[in-house]
């Protein structure tokens, strides 16, 4: 027995839509990842905005990340990210934090604050 056209249309359509939402979530990670670059060994800071509640951080050396509320100035802390491994941090979506941190830094999804 054979799989009724239905039920291949409806197969056909899940794995569509599954297709495109692993498209939109790749394309909102590349255009949203931004990389807080080494100053010769100098920590170093710039205000962002999670997408969503989720920030992922991954460093080229070990480092504290600090996450700093703009408006409250309520410290979150990623303590001692090692190079190369990555770490997620939970933040408020749509609020302003200030990050600093050493190294080279992948921090995504996120909006950088124009200066």
């Amino acid at each position: 027995m054979g799989i009724s056209m239905k039920k291949r249309v409806i197969l056909l359509g899940v794995t569509a839509i599954f297709l495109a939402v692993i498209f939109f979530y790749g394309t909102i990670q590349t255009k949203h990842t931004f990389t807080l670059s080494d100053d010769k060994g100098a920590m170093k800071s710039e205000q962002i905005q999670p997408l969503f509640g989720t920030v992922k951080v991954k460093g080229d050396c070990d480092t504290d990340v600090v996450f700093t509320d703009v408006e409250t100035g309520e410290r979150y802390v990623i303590e001692y990210i090692t190079a190369g491994a990555s770490e997620k941090i939970q933040l408020e979506k749509g609020k302003w934090y200030t990050v600093t941190a050493g190294g080279n830094l992948r921090i995504s999804p996120v909006n950088v604050r124009d200066h």
